[in-house]
């Protein structure tokens, strides 16, 4: 007898604490879902969201102001997002602002950043569309810098039989390169242009000096 009232008393016991740690879960879960606050709609429309996924939070100038609350293909490169914002802090968001699509840390989650815009404009209603701004994705980076690495080492490639070929003396550049005597026939062809073009400075001063003392004669 004592010890089926034991077991009773036990079993009420698991029953409270689990019902408490139950309702405690719920209300930390719909607290960070904003479950429990007054909340409006304003949508979103990105080409790619980046694994962006429902709940993921939504946060204005670093603070976090509500969650993702749908996601939709309205097209082949169009996705409209909505975000569940709370009321309170909708009064801070206007309609010209920006949202993007960002990483919360390193390896963190998705999260919509919402950016105040420049100038004047009222603020938000539910139901409002903003504008946005898709930044690169590290899939294009990675892409890019592929692309990148390919055309660096083409060009590597290129520069090295290049260097190859005036090395063994081929083309132009390698024949003026290995042959001195041409080389030394060129830089004697410069020195002889150069005192040409001095010898043809020098008698243009004079002929300039001559016509002038013929000028001043006339006068």
């Amino acid at each position: 007898m004592d010890k089926s009232a034991s077991q009773k008393i036990r079993l009420g016991i698991f029953v409270v604490v689990g019902t408490l740690l139950l309702i405690a879960a719920l209300y930390f879960i719909g607290n960070r879902q904003h479950l429990f606050s007054k909340n409006i709609q304003i949508y979103a429309v990105f080409e790619n969201v980046n694994g962006l996924q429902l709940g993921n939070n939504v946060r204005y100038s670093g603070i976090n102001v509500g969650t993702v609350g749908k996601i939709e293909m309205l097209g082949e490169s169009e996705i409209i997002v909505e975000m569940m914002i709370e009321e309170k802090t909708a009064g801070f968001i206007r309609k010209n602002a920006i949202a993007t699509i960002g990483s919360d840390g390193l390896v963190g989650s998705m999260v919509v950043n919402i950016l105040p815009g420049k100038g004047e404009a009222s603020f938000v209603t539910s139901g409002d569309t903003i504008v946005t701004y898709s930044k690169i994705g590290t899939d294009d980076m990675l892409s890019t810098l592929n692309v990148t690495n390919e055309n660096a080492a083409l060009l590597t490639a290129d520069l090295l039989k290049i260097t190859n070929k005036i090395i063994e003396g081929k083309g132009t550049l390698g024949v003026l390169i290995a042959d001195t005597t041409m080389a030394g026939n060129i830089k004697e062809t410069i020195d002889n242009l150069r005192t040409t073009i001095e010898s043809t400075s020098n008698t243009m001063y004079k002929l300039n000096k001559l016509i002038a003392k013929v000028d001043m004669m006339k006068v």
